[in-house]
């Protein structure tokens, strides 16, 4: 698939600073959408920055969908999160952390959203990411070990319930909300893994638009290095299970 043409105005360039610009260098729009027609984004796409007193927040739009611009909003305004899960894909793997085999989830947004602390630094943030942040996940840097576990958040594996028989997955937070929700592809040996653990590391964050059904080790490895040395990648472990075994 063609590389997006990444656009931005004079005045979102002003605004985001040379270190907002170097990151939103580093952005990868591959399975990016359109918040105009939530379309793929390819062609030319345009930057739009929404900022408000405490945060800035970046997406993008197809050319004919609207113009690279800052808009303005209320200082009390900042990004929601969804109620019923992220659109977004979800990557099964059997990845080695320091000699150990774990299974790991990595989820990538649909919707590629950034938010920006209004400081002099511009760091820009994943939106998913930074909202995990507060709820206890960390920012990860290397994949020598897997981060901490998160109390309350758990992944319900629902094994061969696709209509094509594809396995599924439910992830949801403390307070029970749907954080994904869909298929999932699990390679060899997860399943075993994941039952030894009792649990997964979830990393989540700008990977690069990885192949869930590929079954790549090496590929998400890669991607989740390059992710976490740019600083944008963040995980946690959390509970997994089939529903019997949650009972």
């Amino acid at each position: 698939m063609p590389v997006p043409d990444l656009h931005m105005s004079p005045e979102v360039r002003a605004l985001l600073g040379p270190e907002g610009l170097a990151r939103a260098a580093e952005v990868s729009l591959v399975n990016g959408r359109c918040v105009g027609c939530d379309q793929p984004l390819t062609g030319a796409v345009n930057m739009v920055v929404r900022t408000g007193g405490t945060f800035t927040h970046v997406v993008y739009v197809h050319d004919r969908c609207g113009p690279s611009q800052v808009i303005q909003l209320g200082e009390d305004h900042a990004p929601g999160t969804p109620t019923d899960g992220y659109a977004m894909t979800m990557t099964a793997a059997v990845l080695d952390h320091g000699g150990a085999d774990l299974p790991v989830l990595v989820a990538e947004t649909a919707v590629k959203a950034y938010v920006v602390t209004d400081n002099p630094t511009g760091e820009l943030t994943n939106m998913v990411a930074s909202h995990l942040l507060a709820q206890g996940f960390q920012l990860v840097t290397r994949l020598r070990q897997a981060p901490p576990q998160v109390a309350e958040w758990v992944g319900v594996l629902l094994l061969g319930h696709g209509p094509a028989g594809e396995d599924g997955l439910l992830v949801l937070d403390p307070d029970g909300e749907q954080f994904f929700t869909g298929s999932v592809d699990l390679p060899d040996g997860w399943l075993t893994q994941a039952a030894r653990y009792g649990w997964a590391v979830l990393y989540v964050g700008n990977v690069g638009g990885l192949d869930p059904q590929a079954c790549d080790p090496k590929a998400v490895a890669k991607a989740l290095r390059t992710a976490a040395q740019a600083g944008q990648l963040v995980g946690a472990r959390i509970s997994v299970g089939t529903p019997a075994a949650q009972r």
